[in-house]
């Protein structure tokens, strides 16, 4: 079920496109009411895209979690952050931000042992077989 957020954009971006629509068939009589109806028509063009780039966003740091925990399965379950970034081929702020989610999410923790040891963030992947 879509949330809240999303039916009310996507209202306000249909109200806008009709808006728009009946300010561009009032310019058959009135010509000065082109300008009014492109631009909202526009607009609400523009609600639905941002909408749908904001989505997009959202579902591409959902498969970068998926792949970091993937990745961690195949490395037994502890990872730093230069090794997912190096694994996975991506920047290591985008790498360090997943992580973080991660623990914020209660699905990783720093392991501050082998962070004493190591001199790194080392993190551990919590429900992954072969954890030591």
């Amino acid at each position: 079920m879509p949330a809240l957020i999303d039916i009310l954009s996507y209202l306000s971006a249909a109200i806008l496109i009709f808006l728009g629509l009946m300010f561009l068939i009032a310019a058959t009589i009135e010509p000065t009411r082109v300008f009014p109806g492109l631009a909202l028509l526009l607009l609400g063009l523009g609600v639905i895209y941002v909408n749908r780039q904001l989505k997009r966003a959202k579902l591409t740091e959902e498969m970068l979690e998926t792949l970091v925990i993937k990745f961690a399965q195949r490395e037994g379950g502890v990872v730093t952050v230069a090794e997912v970034s190096a694994g996975l081929n991506i920047p290591v702020d985008v790498a360090k931000r997943v992580l973080e989610r991660l623990e914020r999410k209660g699905l990783a923790f720093l392991d501050f042992e082998r962070i004493g040891d190591e001199g790194v963030e080392v993190y551990r992947i919590l429900g992954i077989k072969g954890e030591e």
